[in-house]
Parts: structure tokens; C-alpha cells; sequence
């Protein structure tokens, strides 16, 4: 078995230190695109180079347990293993963390992932971190038995030469590879389905797809899926008459009336009740609605962009999501990379927060605190990002150490670390200790400050609660 401790890398000399991603490049029916008009000719002159590397292909096939001959190929933002819905693979094992395990293609061959399970990934009888491996290997999570094929074809995976998409900017090829398939769906009116964790910028995305499509200059609506009640839905979606239920005092149009010539975001669409997935789909395909209380049909041209932090495909596997609005949504599907998968991006992402934060221009971070931000695995993503650049910018400028130390309430430090101590330290368990001593001194501090309430502590902190309980769940194993 080919296996390499330690964190491959691409050694191009073009792309050195960029880090390969998810997606299917060709999901795009290019026959489908518009001409663009000509205040864009200069802007898509730029995008006929197209850059492209090869990946090794690969999937995950459970080989043994309860989900045994359920198999999921790895694309190329890679894959999560777990029993979590926000994951690409969903086990179902007692043994098995919410998100458990990665993997990623490389051009080489695979890199696996332990994201801080609580019972391990084994390989053989050793309890393993982060490996990259070169041949077909079997993982033990819990009870169950992943087994990752190597394929002998190679992923071919293209990605664009631009490092801006709207308001998102990108340094790594993962971000750009994204950014080329949302560059030729702008060009269509095509329904994009765009999936990834928590505060990756999702929405950041879906504003740029219709800022940089035909439809920039119409309305540009937003519906929250996870924020409307069920019982609202469809009055929030299609609208409704005057006296169409108690407190229907006026008529008011829905969402997608609201967003006719332009774009409907449906954001968290995974969060959509079951009851609720049917009147979503007729809308549509139907294109055609009738509101609540109404009997006049209304007819809209709307194009559609969806998100969501699930995995959609896997909930129609599980039976919580109904396949035909799956399919209705992901003509184009794109898979967002979280922050920890394309490291090239904290740097410049946290130098244009700072700017933003500051109103300076030409706000720049030490370069010692650059390098605190690279070594942190950032769980909240870019939302999280932002949030501690903020906090920067905004108590003390001048000590990176504020970023990582526990402070009383009259402002004095109550812990330090030692950061020269970390020189003496190999990098991943100088990482591990600093990671570790921020989140003691941190996240206790934030619950405490959210009563007690670790919800709203993910609130205020900017990362889903789901990571926090992890990380919260971590520190108190380190105490037994």
C-alpha cells in the first residue's frame, strides 16, 4: 500500500502550495449560454484561457457495516465522511463523529483527513491524523469499514485564470475551479444549486452569478428558507390577496413575483419541510402561480439560485428531500470548498476584511498575525474569518497575542501563551498546542457571556453550533 505521512502538495511550480478541490467540470451544457452583451466582451475575452490540471480519481465505498455497498466518488473539493447531514457520505454508526473524516484528490493520489472525531479513523491497528495514500486502502471509523479505489483514470479539472467572482476573491485553484463553473452558468439562465459548509460565501456567490449575468440590471430577491415557518411558506413564496387569511390586510406579492426578469435565491433550501418541497416544485416548473386566496394565474420569468450547508443528494438517499426538486435545482451543481481546504485564500481574504473593518485602503495585518491565521483550521470558514479580523481591528491592532489570550472583564490578561515556546515544537503539534490554547481560553468564555447557551455562543462566535459542540466536547476530554 502507497501511503505518505505527510500533507502532499501540488508541485507545479506554477501552482506550488495550491490545494486541489471538489466539483464535476462538466456539468455545464455550454450550448446553453447567451451572447453576452458588449460591455462584457472585454471581460469574457479574458476567460477564453482556461487553466486545467489533473487529479487521481478516486471514490469511498463502505465495505462493511450498515451502509455496506453505498459508494461516493470523490470529486474535486474532495468528500466528508459521517453520520452529519452536511456530509457527502452519511453513515449510520453510534461509533462515527458528525464529520469524521475527509478525503481529498491530490494529483498523486488521495489525502485523508481525521476532522477531530472523538473514536479515530484506524489504518491497519494505527489511529491516523492526515495521510496520503497512492493505492486502494481500507479506514476503520467505529464499526465501520471505508474502503478508497483509486481510479485509472485521472480527474481532468479546469479553473478560471480570474481571482474575483462579484465580491468573493480567490488566490487557490479550489476557489477558482468554482468561479469557471459560475462564470458559464452566469452566461445562462440555468438553476444553480450551490452546496458547502456554513459561512463559506455562499452568498457572496450567488449575488455575483446574477451580477454577472444578463438578468444584473433586474431584481435580485433573497427567501430564506430556514428563517419562514412552514405555514408561511407559500404566502412568502407565491404572496396572497387581500383577506386570504387573518392579518392579510392588503395583497402582497410573494418572493417570486417580487424577483420577475431577475434572480430568486432560495438560501438554505435543504431546510425546506417535506410538507412544503411540492409547492416549491410546481412554482418552478410551472413558472406560473396562482397567490394564496387568489384566482388569477401570474406568470414570471425567474431564474433561480439555490444553497444550502446539506448534502442534497445524500437526503434524498435518506428520504428528506424529494428528488424531483433535487433534480429541478441541480442542473448546474457546485460544491463550495471550506476555508481550511484552500488555505492560499485567509491571507488575502483577512487583508480585504481588515480594509473594510478599518476604511483604510491600505491596511495591512502583521505579518506574525498572518501566520497565526494560516495555522488555525477555521470551522465557522470565512464568516469566522471576518469575525476575528474585526475583533482585531477593533480592540488592539498593534498585539496579534490579543487574538489568542483569554482577557477579564477589567481588560487584563488572565492567560499567555507562549509563542516562542512553539519554535521549539515540530509545525503540526506547534499548530495543535495554539489551536488548542485558543480554543480553552475562548469558546468557555463565550458561553458563558451567551448564558450558557452554546447556540447563541456559535451565534456570536460565527461558526455553526454543531462545530462548536465538537470543539467544547474537545477540550472537555483533554480535562478528564
Amino acid at each position: 500500500m502507497g501511503v505518505c505521512f505527510k500533507r502532499n502538495r501540488c508541485s507545479n511550480p506554477a501552482t506550488d502550495g495550491a490545494r486541489p478541490f471538489k466539483n464535476d467540470p462538466g456539468v455545464i451544457d455550454r450550448g446553453m449560454g447567451k451572447s453576452p452583451p458588449a460591455d462584457q466582451s472585454t471581460r469574457q475575452a479574458s476567460l477564453k484561457e482556461i487553466h486545467r490540471i489533473s487529479l487521481a480519481g478516486a471514490s469511498v465505498e463502505v465495505s462493511t457495516g450498515r451502509d455496506a455497498g453505498l459508494s461516493v466518488s470523490v470529486g474535486p473539493a474532495g468528500i466528508i465522511a459521517g453520520t452529519g447531514t452536511s456530509c457527502d457520505l452519511t453513515i449510520v454508526d453510534d461509533l462515527v463523529s458528525r464529520r469524521h473524516v475527509g478525503f481529498h484528490s491530490e494529483r498523486e493520489g488521495v489525502r485523508i483527513v481525521d476532522l477531530g472525531s472523538k473514536n479515530g479513523t484506524f489504518l491497519g491497528g494505527a489511529r491516523i491524523r492526515e495521510i496520503s495514500v497512492t493505492e486502494d486502502t481500507s479506514l476503520i471509523l467505529g464499526s465501520t469499514t471505508l474502503t478508497v479505489r483509486l481510479k485509472t483514470k485521472p480527474l481532468e479539472v479546469s479553473f478560471s485564470p480570474r481571482t474575483s467572482f462579484g465580491a468573493a476573491i480567490a488566490h487557490s485553484e479550489s476557489l477558482r475551479h468554482v468561479f469557471e463553473l459560475l462564470e458559464q452558468a452566469a452566461k445562462t439562465d440555468a438553476t444553480v444549486l450551490l452546496e458547502g459548509d456554513s459561512g463559506v460565501g455562499k452568498d457572496v456567490l450567488a449575488t455575483a452569478v446574477h451580477t454577472e449575468s444578463l438578468r444584473a440590471d433586474a431584481p435580485f430577491v433573497v427567501l430564506d428558507c430556514a428563517a419562514t415557518p412552514p405555514s408561511l411558506f407559500e404566502s412568502e413564496l407565491l404572496g396572497h390577496e387581500k383577506g386570504a387569511f387573518t392579518g392579510a390586510d392588503q395583497t402582497r406579492p410573494g418572493a417570486l413575483e417580487q424577483a420577475n426578469g431577475g434572480t430568486l435565491f432560495l438560501d438554505e433550501v435543504g431546510e425546506l419541510p417535506l410538507e412544503v418541497q411540492p409547492k416549491l416544485l410546481r412554482a418552478l416548473e410551472n413558472q406560473s402561480f396562482r397567490r394564496v386566496g387568489g384566482a388569477r394565474s401570474v406568470d414570471v420569468n425567474v431564474r433561480i439560485v439555490a444553497a444550502t450547508n446539506r448534502r442534497l443528494k445524500e437526503a434524498v438517499r435518506r428520504g428528506d428531500f424529494r428528488s424531483d426538486l433535487f433534480y429541478r435545482l441541480a442542473v448546474v451543481q457546485v460544491t463550495v470548498p471550506s476555508l481550511a481546504e484552500r488555505s492560499d485564500d485567509v491571507a488575502p481574504l483577512a487583508e480585504m476584511f481588515l480594509r473594510r473593518a478599518t476604511g483604510d485602503d491600505d491596511a495591512k495585518l502583521p505579518a506574525d498575525v498572518v501566520r497565526l491565521l494560516a495555522t488555525y483550521d477555521w470551522p465557522g470558514n470565512v464568516r469566522e474569518l471576518r469575525n476575528v479580523v474585526e475583533r482585531f481591528a477593533t480592540f488592539n491592532r498593534a498585539d496579534p497575542e490579543l487574538l489568542f489570550s483569554h482577557h477579564g472583564g477589567d481588560g487584563s490578561s488572565t492567560s499567555k501563551f507562549d509563542f516562542l515556546a512553539l519554535e521549539r515544537q515540530p509545525y503540526h503539534e506547534a499548530k495543535r498546542r495554539l489551536v488548542d490554547a485558543f480554543h480553552r481560553a475562548l469558546l468557555p468564555r463565550v458561553v458563558e457571556r451567551a448564558g450558557g447557551s452554546v447556540p447563541r455562543a456559535a451565534e456570536l462566535l460565527g461558526i455553526p453550533k454543531a462545530s462548536l459542540y465538537r470543539m467544547l466536547q474537545q477540550i472537555q476530554d483533554g480535562e478528564e
